[in-house]
């Protein structure tokens, strides 16, 4: 190695680690920029704070699946753009820059609109200041600061950030989460609106027998179910003379934007083999709507599930127990259903989304 070499490596190993990471951002944002800067003058949906590969949770990719599919029906004359909550922390910047003023801009759905979710919701607070111009619509969100100094002090950020923008609209997932927007958005456009995922129906069940029964319960913070309340569920079933499988749509495994779909028909085809499902995932009670398969709901630590199974309330099929006491009678009465009522979801609340988002009705 020449000495040339040796003095220019001695020098690169001296640079603090800071600055080097710095420069690298640097060096990938302009190869980013350059990736997506053809799209600069086409008529786009930037679409955005989706999740990751490392998100894996099979619920929020079914989101994606769905919006896509309502983006593909009623707004084919735009380009879809994609970027998830990573690319916005990293890439903001490039993103603006290809950007026009008649671009709409969809943040993406979910149960993150509050304190407890603060890296979608800083990712969502960064996008509405950065766009002051575009028309911003947030997506089916439950919404839920807590009471604490943290969560009030965390509400008014958000609040002076929402109520700054001259043409955004908030989507509720539940009436409490609508009657919450109310209040705190007087400035935004508030409307509400079921789970994306519910656009995916009707889902094509093959008539097979189903059999045991399928606990699909949440294992983070949201639960409430601790382990002495499952094992007390678990013993239930068996006194029952019932067999059940554990499953959570939270996966042990990376879901890479390719696989999506793949993953969620693997999760699809679970919920329809079974002849009920027990779940404190809310997701895990779209996923029995779309296959039409029994369902009983759970507590979880907010209104996100109590509120939202209220969509649900013209199926006989989906069922919520308030206790544990509740279930003994409920299992029994589930797992008997042999007809199933259906409800048009599409017809209902997403076929004329779109014309409510562009009306000054909402």
């Amino acid at each position: 190695m020449s000495k040339k070499c040796n003095i220019y490596l001695k020098f690169f190993f001296k640079i603090p680690f800071k600055i080097i990471k710095v420069f690298m951002m640097f060096i990938r944002s302009i190869i980013f920029y350059f990736k997506i800067k053809k799209y600069k003058n086409i008529k786009k949906i930037i679409y955005t704070i989706t999740p990751t590969p490392s998100l894996r949770n099979v619920g929020d990719h079914a989101q994606v699946i769905a919006i896509k599919k309502w983006f593909m029906k009623k707004f084919n004359e735009y380009l879809v753009l994609e970027f998830d909550k990573n690319e916005i922390y990293k890439y903001l910047n490039s993103i603006k820059k290809i950007v026009n003023k008649d671009d709409l801009i969809f943040l993406h759905s979910g149960g993150n609109l509050g304190d407890r979710g603060l890296w979608s919701e800083n990712a969502r607070r960064s996008i509405i200041e950065n766009f002051p111009k575009n028309k911003i619509i947030s997506l089916p969100q439950t919404i839920f600061f807590r009471d604490t100094q943290e969560g009030v002090k965390e509400l008014e950020i958000t609040k002076l950030i929402y109520n700054k923008h001259n043409d955004l609209t908030i989507i509720a997932r539940d009436s409490y989460s609508f009657k919450l927007a109310k209040d705190y958005f007087p400035k935004c456009k508030i409307s509400a609106c079921p789970d994306f995922v519910l656009y995916l129906t009707p889902y094509d069940n093959i008539n097979e027998e189903r059999k045991n029964i399928l606990l699909c319960l949440r294992n983070d913070p949201e639960s409430i179910i601790d382990e002495n309340l499952k094992g007390k569920i678990k013993k239930l079933i068996e006194n029952l003379g019932e067999d059940y499988q554990e499953y959570d749509t939270t996966l042990n495994r990376n879901i890479p934007k390719e696989d999506r779909e793949e993953e969620l028909n693997i999760s699809l085809d679970l919920f329809r083999k079974h002849k009920l499902i027990i779940t404190d995932r809310f997701h895990g009670v779209i996923f029995s709507v779309i296959t039409k398969t029994p369902c009983i709901a759970l507590k979880t630590a907010d209104h996100k599930l109590t509120e939202s199974i209220k969509w649900f309330e013209d199926l006989n099929y989906i069922f919520y127990a308030k206790n544990y006491e509740q279930l003994p009678e409920i299992i029994n009465k589930a797992i008997r259903i042999d007809q199933f009522n259906d409800i048009n979801w599409k017809k209902l609340y997403f076929d004329d989304l779109k014309s409510k988002i562009f009306s000054n009705n909402l």
